[in-house]
């Protein structure tokens, strides 16, 4: 059988039976307090609206609307899919949109990357209409 390359927006459209189920965050994130490991990346000049994409801006607005989420959660919250999610978070980090935290939730693995709405995305949310 031949695997069938899949583009984004078809990975997005896939993802819509997500939409149904129930996210259970971790344990560790109940009541968090991890302590921050590096200096979140800014960027100083506001960016235009226009310069997004349709899929960034579901981004963007989900991390307006639930900020300081664990990355993992934002895909279900975008309607997007994850591959799509690695692909926009470094461009929206670097436009200045938002801010990555990285938080050491217990004293081994991986640290959860937590996502900030920074004010040029509120402003962005706040200038669109649904």
């Amino acid at each position: 059988m031949k695997n069938k390359t899949v583009n984004d927006e078809e990975a997005d459209q896939s993802l819509k039976s997500l939409n149904a189920s129930k996210i259970i965050p971790a344990r560790e994130f109940a009541n968090w307090m991890g302590r921050e490991q590096t200096n979140a990346n800014v960027v100083s000049e506001h960016q235009e609206r226009n310069d997004l994409s349709v899929t960034e801006l579901k981004l963007i607005k989900a991390v307006v609307k639930h900020p300081m989420k664990p990355s993992s959660e934002y895909p279900k919250l975008a309607g997007i899919s994850p591959n799509t999610m690695q692909k926009i978070r470094p461009k929206l980090i670097e436009k200045g949109y938002i801010r990555e935290h990285k938080f050491q939730t217990a004293a081994r693995g991986r640290a959860a990357l937590l996502l900030e709405p920074l004010d040029s995305a509120k402003e962005t949310v706040n200038g669109c209409k649904e």
